[in-house]
């Protein structure tokens, strides 16, 4: 079996130096002789705190060099801070994608005892044997066995632990054709992402040269209505997406520029949209309702 190693970085990729994790190119060496790589695309090194939206291009172009020459598969070691972020960029940019595509994360370096890095990485040599197509993300939570995510699919983890989830129930990477073609070379953000809180006030968002917004809700899948329809009303011009979760607002129940997303993860529709408007897409709403690669669920 054949795969090529993307190592990037991250904690997986990392020795403690004097208290600090850093980058190192044994730690790729011990990553290439665990998974048994066949050929190490080293060149591009970054903690993912780092990652803007040149290190994505980075990231994919490097990747496409991995797949030049067929492997079985390509994994690819990855910081936990934007994991989800990168992850929801190549499950569009590579939906076409005929060989897996395995990221791999780690909460220690593979130096300390406790790390979960030797689990992942085994654990994506037997699903990589599988012949599995598409994006995935491997990841062991503490306590409990290696998870298989679709890497449209993944929440980022929360600020005080080493938790990863998903939604959705099994993995349905799909191809639907819709970003064939398409330019992945992002240039510019004009997406603005909100997370309510109380005593959010809108009136101090300026979101006018905002092409959209995406706006998740609580855990309810609910917003304050009237605020937020107050700053749909405010900013006509921008569209504005709200993550409702399994909570059935009714369209009526919003401005005419508010757009309904249920079961997608905003990370996902973040990075959708972003590809949307770096291609000239008009209609973000139809766009964004479209299942690209199954990052939107039915239950």
């Amino acid at each position: 079996m054949k795969i090529n190693l993307v190592a990037t970085g991250g904690t997986i990729g990392s020795r403690v130096v004097n208290g600090e994790y850093v980058i190192s190119d044994e730690a790729t060496r011990q990553i290439a002789n665990v998974i048994g790589a066949s050929k190490v695309f080293g060149e591009f090194k970054i903690h993912s705190a780092g990652v803007g939206l040149a290190a994505l291009n980075t990231l994919r172009l490097t990747i496409l060099d991995a797949l030049e020459d067929k492997p079985d598969g390509v994994v690819v070691t990855h910081g936990t801070d934007t994991l989800a972020f990168s992850a929801s960029y190549l499950a569009y940019a590579f939906a076409d994608t005929k060989i897996p595509i395995v990221m791999c994360a780690a909460d220690m370096p593979l130096t300390d005892y406790d790390s979960n890095g030797y689990d992942v990485l085994n654990a994506a040599k037997s699903f990589i044997a599988r012949g599995e197509r598409g994006v995935f993300v491997l990841y062991k939570n503490p306590g409990e066995v290696v998870k298989i995510h679709h890497g449209a699919r993944l929440a980022p983890a929360h600020l005080h632990e080493n938790f990863y989830h998903s939604i959705g129930t099994g993995r349905g990477f799909t191809d639907s054709g819709l970003m064939h073609g398409m330019d992945f070379e992002l240039k510019n953000s004009d997406v603005f992402c909100i997370s309510p809180y109380v005593g959010l006030n809108y009136g101090l968002l300026d979101v006018s040269r905002f092409t959209a917004v995406v706006h998740s809700a609580y855990h309810s899948g609910r917003v304050n209505v009237a605020e937020f329809n107050a700053f749909a009303k405010a900013n006509p011009a921008t569209t504005m997406f709200l993550i409702s979760g399994k909570k059935k607002y009714s369209p009526s129940d919003f401005e005419k520029n508010v757009v309904l997303c249920s079961h997608i993860t905003k990370t996902a529709l973040y990075i959708k949209l972003l590809i949307a408007l770096n291609n000239g897409v008009k209609d973000l709403a139809d766009f964004a309702l479209k299942n690209v690669c199954g990052e939107i669920i039915n239950n």
